[in-house]
């Protein structure tokens, strides 16, 4: 077993690197880059903590070449940044780019549920999803309805016949997830509240009134900014 990691910032590799598996019958960089970016997100691997790609690799048991890969993609969305004589670290929060990523996520989300309440919904593909996220809001479980959350709005991208959008939204949100993750582990009934503004948004599709359902997606989109200056979160 690979001895104990402590980065300079003193956060233990091993601890936060812990539970990746890696499939070896498919491509190993993209199953590093979801593991890694997950952890960035969810807070096990906070800003300021360094990268050294020998460490990394000794510890989850891959070769260079593919981490690598992995790491490049962090760059390109901005989760991990090389600065003059401290080297590759992971990015702190920034304000500027969470911003942005909001902008992008609400215009191209509101845009789907219009097309939604158009062409209507698959409920037998919704129907287990929903039932996924109210059992983890009434747990008041943030990192399994985190998860949900993340399916259904890609499933309502699937369903509007756009999935590529979903794929654009997720290239450039993990500044959002990683605001997203924070107020929903620290705010009490957080995942509930985030569950019914998915029922309103469905309830506006189903009744054909793309207007409402775009506001009511946006207002959901922007809650993470309200309910994070309650908190006193929101400001990155």
């Amino acid at each position: 077993m690979p001895r104990v990691k402590q980065t300079k910032g003193g956060v233990d590799l091993a601890a936060a690197l812990a539970g990746i598996r890696i499939d070896r019958g498919q491509a190993i960089g993209p199953q590093i880059y979801e593991a890694l970016r997950h952890r960035i997100i969810d807070g096990r691997l906070p800003g300021g903590t360094p990268i050294h790609e020998g460490e990394i690799a000794e510890l989850c048991f891959v070769s260079r070449t593919p981490l690598r890969a992995a790491l490049q993609q962090l760059v390109g969305e901005g989760l991990i940044v090389t600065r003059p004589q401290v080297g590759s670290i992971v990015a702190p929060r920034d304000r500027r780019r969470f911003l942005e990523a909001l902008f992008v996520r609400s215009a191209i989300e509101c845009r789907i549920v219009r097309r939604l309440a158009e062409r209507g919904l698959d409920e037998a593909a919704l129907r287990p999803l929903m039932m996924r996220q109210e059992v983890a809001a009434r747990a008041d479980d943030y990192a399994a309805f985190f998860d949900a959350d993340e399916d259904f709005h890609a499933l309502l991208a699937s369903m509007a016949d756009v999935p590529n959008a979903w794929q654009l939204v997720q290239s450039v949100k993990s500044h959002v997830d990683r605001e997203r993750f924070i107020l929903m582990s620290s705010i009490r009934g957080r995942s509930q509240r985030a569950f019914e503004d998915h029922l309103r948004i469905l309830d506006a599709i189903r009744a054909g009134d793309g207007d409402r359902a775009a506001a009511e997606m946006a207002a959901h989109i922007d809650s993470v900014l309200q309910q994070g200056a309650a908190a006193g979160i929101g400001s990155v």
